[in-house]
């Protein structure tokens, strides 16, 4: 559906064409959203996001306006998720006198069991982000977000099918880099 043709339907009944718009620019929305979000913000974060943004556009989007829709919402994504991945940074980090933290010591052996795990689960995303775009997404989601195939499709813009073959393959990928490291999942 072209620009012209959902500012049409905007135009002749504002709920059909919204609803047009919503499920034309979801996923593009969604994925601009997530990648801002992904190392802050959960699962929640962007899909409120998500739907702040739409909510932006039902109520500022004028259908005369001359410019791309994608344009539009792209900007409105991209704004939100920023504020949003501020506002989360900033409740993030409290202050916090010694005297109200309550830390045991923790004992050498789990010093450095913690470490070692650190450290795999560090080389583990390195490693996945190594596959590129979009292998990464998908089995970031898949395996830290619990999520399946279709949703999986609907967030990289693919089909199922395509979602779990790309995913086996980049198993394959990823287990052959780990077994060089001497890593096994």
């Amino acid at each position: 559906m072209t620009d012209n043709q959902i500012k049409r339907s905007i135009y002749d009944s504002p709920e059909d064409g919204y609803r047009k718009l919503f499920d034309q620019y979801h996923s593009y929305v969604y994925t601009i959203v997530f990648q801002i979000l992904r190392g802050c913000g959960s699962q929640r974060d962007v899909e409120d996001c998500v739907v702040d943004v739409f909510s932006d556009v039902l109520i500022h989007y004028d259908s005369s306006y001359e410019g791309s829709i994608k344009a539009f919402i792209g900007t409105v994504a991209k704004n939100k998720a920023i504020n949003l991945k501020r506002s989360i940074s900033t409740r993030s980090f409290r202050t916090v006198s010694m005297d109200e933290m309550e830390i045991p010591l923790p004992s050498q052996q789990n010093l450095q069991e913690e470490a070692e795990l650190s450290d795999r689960a560090r080389i583990l995303i390195d490693k996945v982000k190594e596959l590129g775009e979009p292998d990464s997404t998908i089995i970031i989601q898949k395996f830290f977000f619990d999520r399946d195939s279709k949703q999986i499709g609907k967030i990289v813009g693919m089909s199922s099918t395509a979602v779990r073959m790309r995913c086996s393959r980049s198993l394959k990928r990823l287990r052959t880099v780990l077994e060089e490291l001497d890593i096994t999942l």
